[in-house]
């Protein structure tokens, strides 16, 4: 009769665990959202950055997002900011000197996102994003 209750409270807890991933995922979204607000990132696999986060995030919101960074491949750096209801992000490939803008609706997911480019990077930007990007590496005991 113990077991019994034993077993029925183990598997309870087991029930009640498995439903808090949904909102452990949902938090994570959100942390990583308000981290990346007005931040420029590095995209590095390992460690995986938020950058990293960030891209597969919305990758895994919008298909069309996810078909561009497979045909493109993973951007260097990634700046997002949100403005009016509107979620902009820029996706800097150093080696080829050249960004792409995206914009998607930031309450609606359902609305697919709009990507325009590829634009020269700027002697100014570039300089900064490659020292950026260096001094990760150096401090992460990498080399690019």
């Amino acid at each position: 009769m113990m077991s019994g209750k034993i077993s029925a409270v183990l598997v309870f807890s087991v029930l009640l665990l498995c439903q808090c991933a949904p909102y452990r995922s949902a938090w994570n979204a959100g942390w990583t959202s308000a981290e990346a607000e007005n931040s420029i990132m590095l995209v590095i696999d390992q460690p995986v950055t938020l950058g990293n986060k960030r891209l597969q995030y919305h990758g895994a919101l919008h298909p069309e997002f996810r078909e561009l960074l497979t045909h493109l491949g993973q951007p260097d750096c990634l700046a997002e900011t949100t403005q009016g209801g509107r979620r902009y992000m820029i996706l800097y490939y150093l080696g080829a000197r050249k960004a792409y803008s995206c914009r998607t609706d930031d309450r609606r997911v359902t609305t697919p996102m709009q990507v325009s480019g590829p634009y020269p990077i700027s002697d100014k930007e570039y300089k900064l994003l490659r020292t950026f990007q260096n001094k990760a590496y150096q401090s992460l005991g990498k080399k690019r």
